[in-house]
């Protein structure tokens, strides 16, 4: 039996409270693959202990999906849960500075609490309202003799499409961004290279405090398997299936794009009629699609089997994802593991992670540009493609998907990097310290 308890804690704004986000189902991929992170750790002679902390307060809580999260990880004993105190009265547009302050000092208790029960912690934290967490996480293991290490996961750009900061975010980055160019203990897990090239740029952080974090999905799982197009199913949720059809799904808030994909349709006359999900309604677009009279499907809260069917529906040419930024989407390889190479084309504007994860002319299009002229002219694009040219696109963004975002894959060697680096920073703890 390993002698050195590793407390790990992953620090998140949705997971369990909140389960209809990229970022929870990456927590939840997380915490399932804890058997093979276990194995890894066990080759150290190192036991992990698994927690979450995350904001008691925030937007789309299920209760039910709480519950189901509670059941899965809470009540067997595999995770512990640390709900934080968050002061914020307000959604995170019109946040300050000081609230970032106050979340990472609830973090930084949480961590203290953790850290006193195992022979050392490993925090890990994504999304930038985290990001001073590191600083109270570090001063903590400072101040009361506690061994530690920290990644920060680059989940928040730090820089606009058009070159200016992010604010409040970008003030508790800089403290984060300091620390991981001075101090050994922190470090920056990159989600993209995109995100790797806006931290090193903005904070000078050498190449070897960062490391690899590439985000992934689960390619085996039941989403992906074929023979899931159907056809009733998609005409009772008043899907046309005489007509050829765009998807995109994601968040609902003005970022994602889906405004400007509403937009690109109509400019191409409407030859790809948009199909667009969003976890919960989303009622400035409903608006926007009423106002211009496009024939857009606006649905919310399907759950897989409804994205699966439209992914292999064979009127289905393209999925569309047209944010402003994505740090680390995963959207685009859904996309391409659901279809199975059968001829959905994925297509994107070249913004963030996105020309990463298609390739032009090869796995996928990219636009030329980021306004809606370059996405229609995408668009438009994409309905000129024969089926064989489709097809082969579609299959080669499949085998590319399932060759380098492998959830598992990519989790086992991020976490060996960790693990790794936090064993060398703390100083052999697999040697008790009164050992003679």
């Amino acid at each position: 039996m390993p002698d050195h308890r590793l407390a790990v804690l992953l620090l998140t704004n949705e997971g369990f409270r909140q389960v209809d986000g990229g970022v929870a189902r990456y927590v939840h991929n997380i915490l399932d693959a804890r058997d093979d992170a276990a194995g890894l750790a066990g080759e150290r002679d190192v036991h992990v202990e698994w927690h979450v902390a995350e904001r008691a307060d925030c937007a789309g809580l299920d209760e039910r999906q709480f519950a189901q999260a509670l059941d899965r990880y809470v009540r067997p004993g595999a995770v512990r849960y640390h709900p934080l105190a968050d002061p914020r009265a307000h959604s995170w547009e019109v946040d300050h500075f000081e609230h970032c302050v106050a979340l990472g000092a609830a973090a930084g208790q949480a961590a203290l609490t953790v850290g006193r029960e195992a022979d050392s912690i490993l925090v890990v934290s994504g999304m930038s309202m985290f990001a001073m967490a590191a600083r109270f996480v570090v001063r903590a293991a400072d101040q009361f003799g506690m061994r530690a290490s920290y990644v920060h996961m680059t989940h928040n750009p730090v820089l606009r499409p058009d070159g200016d900061a992010e604010l409040p975010e970008t003030y508790a980055d800089s403290v984060m961004g300091h620390l991981a160019r001075s101090d050994p203990r922190v470090s920056i897990g990159w989600e993209s290279y995109w995100m790797r090239r806006q931290y090193q740029q903005v904070y000078g952080i050498p190449d070897d405090k960062t490391l690899f974090a590439r985000a992934g999905v689960p390619t085996d799982a039941a989403k992906f398997a074929p023979g899931g197009a159907d056809p009733a199913l998609l005409r009772r949720l008043g899907i046309p299936t005489d007509r050829d059809l765009v998807i995109s799904w994601g968040r609902g808030v003005a970022e994602k794009g889906f405004h400007r994909l509403v937009d690109a349709a109509r400019l191409t006359g409407h030859r790809l009629v948009p199909v667009i999900l969003n976890p919960r309604p989303y009622p400035d677009l409903q608006e926007h699609v009423r106002r211009t009279g496009s024939p857009a499907v606006l649905l919310h809260g399907q759950d897989d089997h409804v994205l699966t069917a439209l992914c292999q529906w064979p009127r289905t040419l393209c999925a569309a994802f047209l944010s402003e930024r994505e740090a680390a989407s995963v959207t685009p390889v859904e996309a391409a593991l659901m279809n199975n190479g059968e001829g959905l084309v994925v297509a994107v504007l070249p913004t963030g992670v996105y020309p990463e994860l298609v390739q032009h002319g090869v796995t996928g299009l990219v636009a030329t540009g980021r306004d809606t002229a370059d996405a229609a002219a995408m668009l438009t694009a994409v309905t000129e493609l024969s089926a064989a040219q489709r097809a082969a696109l579609s299959r080669a963004a499949w085998q590319r998907a399932r060759r380098e975002h492998d959830f598992r894959t990519n989790w086992l060697r991020s976490f060996r990097s960790m693990l790794d680096r936090h064993l060398s920073v703390i100083g052999h703890p697999t040697q008790k310290e009164d050992t003679v």
